[in-house]
């Protein structure tokens, strides 16, 4: 009789939970869109390097009645043109505003008048309130869906060492909610409907998920993107250090190689070069043959943190201040000068 009690008891709470999870979408679905992305790269074709256009997909949240929209760095980061759609049919036009490449997070701007009609500004939540073992629940467009649901737990926290610095607190968020291709940059919602997090990668050793999803905080996107000055260099990017310097011959322990750049972005208006050509070096496939940089701002790139110091020295910068920075390319050692705009 008692373990009938407790199925019944156990069966009461997930149906009670269900139906709390149902009216929870219901009041915030209308805040959640689909990133609809535009790229372009370069290529090696013999011996010609032809430009490939590329489309792609992510997933928002709109934080703002103005129309901004919180997302990952790396689905927008090197963006020629972005497009938001709401699950009402509503479609605009997106600029980048700021973007993150460390914490994986980026400020989005609908273009034009936006009106709110029947759409609704999701509210950000604490995330350092939720606890281990709590619910949650992530929204976003994976596969091509336009909007799918699921749920699972905060299952844990996770501080990469090689990311704490003096800056802020990199941190992202545990789950065992489904987080796949195309979820990246959707909200990780709290089960009071705030918004705590947004999806930015998952572990896996089959490339499908397993159980083990990342989303970055929603204190430490507040931060870096609402309370900071928004830089949008426009280009991915990857880290030389270690053996990977010494292949391509640096002439320093690291430096950042880039692999793509938006038309759009300041990285080049700076007249700075992404790769074209795909190589392998020692399991670890990358483009080169674009320019590298090696120090930016007066700051020598050292190692990723050093990324963070140069996002705030070039912050902290003053309207006309001009920026210094040296560039491989080509195997020869070039400088450059920039000045600050408003």
């Amino acid at each position: 009789m008692k373990r009938i009690i407790l199925t019944l008891c156990l069966l009461v709470s997930f149906i009670s939970k269900s139906q709390n999870l149902a009216k929870i979408y219901q009041d915030i679905n209308s805040s959640v869109v689909v990133i609809n992305i535009i790229s372009v790269s370069r290529e090696s074709e013999g011996e010609n390097i032809e430009v490939v256009t590329e489309e792609s997909q992510g997933s928002g949240v709109l934080v703002g009645k103005e129309g901004l929209i919180w997302t990952a760095a790396h689905v927008v980061q090197s963006a020629e043109a972005v497009q938001i759609e709401f699950l009402d049919g509503d479609i605009y036009e997106g600029t980048v505003i700021s973007s993150v490449t460390q914490a994986d997070v980026a400020l989005v701007k609908i273009e034009g008048d936006f009106q709110l009609k029947n759409k609704k500004v999701a509210k950000i939540g604490d995330s350092d309130s939720v606890s281990v073992g709590e619910d949650v629940f992530v929204l976003g467009a994976p596969h091509g869906f336009k909007q799918s649901l699921s749920r699972g737990i905060l299952s844990g926290r996770f501080v990469p060492e090689h990311l704490s610095n003096n800056f802020v607190k990199i941190e992202f968020l545990q789950t065992d909610a489904s987080i796949n291709p195309g979820n990246s940059g959707g909200p990780m919602f709290n089960m009071n409907g705030e918004v705590i997090g947004i999806a930015s990668r998952i572990y896996s050793n089959s490339g499908g998920f397993e159980g083990i999803g990342f989303a970055m905080s929603s204190n430490v996107a507040n931060k870096l993107l609402m309370q900071e000055p928004g830089i949008w260099g426009g280009m991915e990017s990857v880290l030389l250090d270690g053996n990977l310097a010494k292949a391509l011959n640096l002439p320093q322990e690291a430096g950042l190689l880039i692999t793509s750049l938006s038309s759009k972005g300041s990285a080049s208006a700076l007249g700075l070069k992404g790769g074209y050509l795909t190589a392998k070096i020692e399991e670890t496939e990358l483009k080169i043959g674009g320019d590298i940089i090696l120090e930016l701002a007066g700051i020598t790139v050292k190692d990723i943190n050093s990324i963070f110091q140069i996002r705030k020295k070039i912050s902290e910068a003053k309207p006309g201040e001009v920026i210094t920075m040296t560039v491989l390319r080509n195997g020869k050692i070039g400088k450059a000068e920039f000045t600050k705009e408003n």
